[in-house]
């Protein structure tokens, strides 16, 4: 449809003399004025990401000991990890992750999950995204976003197949695959009929003792409302700043445009990105493999929105995760698993670059039910500094109930 025409329809509407009918330029301001301080990205590795040749303990022998034939090498060897402390290092297929560490903008966790956890995709998944080992809580960066009225605009959005537990609660969000599709899917007439039908319906008010009813109108005006900022943005028409290129592939593009809606200023507060195919069973490789073009994918990804955005990432914090990791040892079929504990990241301008968490170790002794990496950090340390720190949100009790934080200090 186009913007002007849509805006002739407003007009027309029963929305007559609301903030719907103002023009482009101004609402735009309006939105940039009310846009939150911070953003934060979470990128989520569903499959349950195996982090011990993500981040590779080389200088723990017990590694190479369980992993005959899919271990790194030590940093100097052919294909050998990108080394980071002189006892850790990367996958080598991560160098954009490695040039952020050298920068001090990555806070790396070798070892994160939680007590008694579950070998589920599913419990695991929920109880991360929940901020809570329950099943009856929705996500928690909904209830940061219930108890933060930071902005009005679009606060927050989740990309992928469907909407992220993370995002799911009372605060309405929009989710989608493709912000270049994000639309009705209509003629131009059909959109403006539509439209008008709709914004005379979600104008009414509803009966204070139907919540159901409630549920509905925030969601359809939060539905319009993001229609209508991001039909000021053509996704087609974005150039990434300092020469970053993002990967040409899904993952790449709702980077991008998590990168333009950021800088668009329509008050992301909070985004929601899916990456899959981590759960290697078999054939995961090494340091060339299933396993390694998903790093690579993963780690160029996160270092070209962060090139893009520039100084403006002293703002925004990326944090990435996965339900689970792998066991310690490999097995028969040249993969891994399902285990316990992963590797954790956090990228931005205000994070204080370096490894967090004790080492757990991976002699059989050590290791959890002697399969597999114990955890020395608990997913909800790593949310509460998040919250605390980067949003200055200290309603952890809710938003983390039942537990009682230690925070970890990557974060200024």
């Amino acid at each position: 449809m186009q913007r002007r025409d849509f805006l002739k329809l407003m007009c027309s509407s029963s929305l007559a003399g609301s903030a719907w009918l103002l023009d482009d330029s101004f609402r735009l301001k309006a939105a940039q004025a009310a846009a939150a301080p911070k953003t934060l990205v979470v990128i989520f590795q569903r499959g349950g990401c195996d982090g011990l040749n993500v981040v590779v303990p080389y200088a723990d022998n017990d590694y190479y000991r369980l992993r005959p034939t899919i271990a790194i090498a030590p940093p100097g060897q052919v294909n050998g990890a990108l080394d980071l402390n002189g006892y850790f290092g990367l996958h080598p297929a991560m160098q954009g992750l490695q040039r952020l560490y050298q920068q001090q903008q990555l806070a790396v966790f070798p070892a994160v999950h939680y007590p008694q956890a579950s070998l589920s995709h599913f419990d695991s998944q929920h109880f991360i995204e929940s901020g809570a080992i329950r099943s009856d809580l929705e996500g928690w960066m909904n209830r940061h976003l219930a108890s933060s009225m930071n902005s009005s605009g679009m606060r927050g959005v989740g990309f992928g197949n469907e909407l992220a537990q993370s995002l799911r609660g009372s605060v309405a969000v929009s989710s989608l695959r493709d912000l270049a599709n994000f639309d009705l899917g209509l003629s131009d007439t059909e959109e403006m009929r539509l439209s008008s039908r709709l914004n005379t319906v979600y104008a009414q008010h509803p009966q204070d003792s139907n919540p159901y009813a409630k549920l509905l109108q925030q969601t359809g005006q939060t539905l319009l409302r993001d229609l209508d900022l991001t039909r000021q943005i053509d996704p087609k028409a974005y150039r990434p700043a300092n020469a970053a290129v993002y990967p040409a592939n899904l993952f790449g593009s709702q980077l991008q445009q998590t990168a333009q809606l950021i800088k668009q200023g329509v008050g992301l507060e909070v985004a929601a990105i899916d990456l899959g195919g981590w759960d290697t069973h078999s054939a995961q490789g090494g340091a060339l493999g299933s396993q390694a073009n998903l790093l690579k994918n993963f780690a160029d990804g996160i270092a070209a929105f962060c090139l893009d955005l520039g100084t403006t990432m002293q703002n925004v914090l990326v944090s990435t995760m996965t339900e689970f990791g792998r066991t310690a040892e490999e097995n028969g079929s040249g993969g891994t698993d399902h285990g316990n504990a992963s590797a954790w990241f956090a990228v931005g301008g205000s994070v204080k670059g370096g490894i967090y968490g004790t080492w757990p170790g991976l002699a059989k002794d050590k290791l959890y039910l002697q399969r597999y990496l114990a955890h020395s950090v608990d997913f909800r340390d790593v949310f509460a500094e998040i919250l605390s720190k980067h949003f200055a949100n200290h309603a952890l009790a809710q938003i983390l109930p039942g537990y009682t934080p230690q925070l970890r200090g990557f974060m200024a």
